[in-house]
């Protein structure tokens, strides 16, 4: 295992268990085998594959390894960029970390070391997305006591629909409403098929599906097609990409990209024509889909994002996806969301007063968005 360790980056063990190393010369392998083994499987989000991507637009992945006697226990990659005009950087770990929680000493020794990491850096603000559940008061207490506080905003959504697929396909089924299985049985009957698909072609397509998608149904791409065609062809060199499309009659008529790590997968986008929707072809899709993760060894699929549990009503602009995304079955998970650490107050609180401005300033000119 390549581990690079250095003054800058060990910390003192917590009651002489603890370390915390820096990973700089670690393969893709040797990292994402080390998360999708550890504490609670990891997020791709955490992948290396993520990080190398994100560093092509310029930030700079730095990956931390919390081991208890020698042997690694808990992960955390970390983004780094800098926030010019507001001297410094700030360090974001996406989804992440993810540690032994349970272990007070285990949480405290590692964002020790993230600290010495971030002096190094020159981090002034820490950002953090662990996916631990918004009902943790116990580790939220703890965070905050470290020094982590609510964001302004959430990065990634903070709320999902999580389906378990150990079940059998009978019993997965039985999970979904009737209506829901009836819809899936119709359309299979109707001619409904399902690909997978990863051509440039398909992705050109999957596209246009997109931005038909977002006229109808009145919401904007947050993203630009340069920064979607750039990070499909990234997760796809790395198998951990795959685009599905729903046809008829040679037609396609939806399509739903996901992303896989570990035991995982994520859907990502989704999209349909307005034509023939009277076929409900994203239904048959989506089933389709579980059933080709489950025979891959995939188990945990969570569909991204549905309304924070608190907001769960007809008019949050998520309703209509969560409305889909409820007949199949899956369980509202909520996480505690967003936090931030002010490491370096003074540059921390002119970042966090300056932050909504650049965000606008940087959509506007980049047509796409910092984090």
């Amino acid at each position: 295992m390549s581990f690079a360790t250095t003054q800058a980056t060990r910390t003192t063990p917590a009651r002489g268990s603890y370390t915390m190393r820096e990973m700089r010369s670690a393969s893709r392998e040797e990292w994402d085998s080390l998360l999708a083994s550890g504490p609670g499987g990891g997020h791709v989000f955490q992948s290396y594959v993520w990080g190398e991507f994100k560093r092509e637009i310029g930030w700079k992945p730095v990956r931390l390894v919390l081991e208890r006697d020698g042997e690694p226990v808990g992960f955390g990659q970390f983004l780094v960029r800098s926030t010019l005009p507001v001297p410094g950087t700030l360090m974001y770990a996406t989804k992440g970390p993810w540690l032994p929680w349970e272990d007070e000493d285990a949480v405290r020794t590692f964002f020790r070391g993230v600290r010495t990491v971030a002096e190094r850096e020159g981090a002034h603000t820490v950002k953090i997305e662990p996916e631990v559940l918004q009902a943790r008061a116990d580790i939220k207490a703890l965070l905050s006591d470290i020094g982590f506080r609510r964001t302004r905003y959430d990065l990634q959504s903070k709320t999902t629909m999580v389906v378990d697929l150990e079940p059998a396909e009978e019993d997965i089924l039985g999970r979904m409403t009737n209506k829901t299985r009836n819809i899936i049985r119709s359309g299979a009957k109707k001619g409904i098929e399902v690909v997978e698909d990863n051509s440039q072609e398909a992705r050109d397509e999957f596209w246009r599906l997109m931005e038909i998608t977002s006229e109808r149904d009145g919401y904007m791409a947050r993203r630009s097609a340069e920064y979607h065609q750039s990070v499909w062809e990234a997760m796809l060199r790395a198998g951990q990409g795959h685009l599905f499309l729903a046809t008829h009659e040679g037609e396609r008529l939806a399509g739903m990209f996901v992303y896989t790590f570990g035991k995982k997968y994520y859907y990502m986008n989704g999209a349909s024509s307005n034509e023939k929707r009277n076929l409900n072809p994203t239904y048959v899709l989506q089933w389709e889909v579980m059933r080709w993760a489950r025979e891959h060894g995939y188990t945990y699929y969570d569909m991204v994002a549905i309304p924070n549990p608190d907001n769960l009503n007809e008019s949050d602009p998520l309703w209509g996806v969560y409305k889909f995304k409820s007949r199949f079955g899956g369980a509202i998970t909520e996480f505690v969301g967003c936090l931030d650490w002010p490491v370096r107050p003074v540059q921390a609180g002119a970042w966090y007063r300056f932050e909504p401005l650049y965000y606008r300033a940087y959509q506007k000119l980049k047509h796409d968005i910092y984090y």
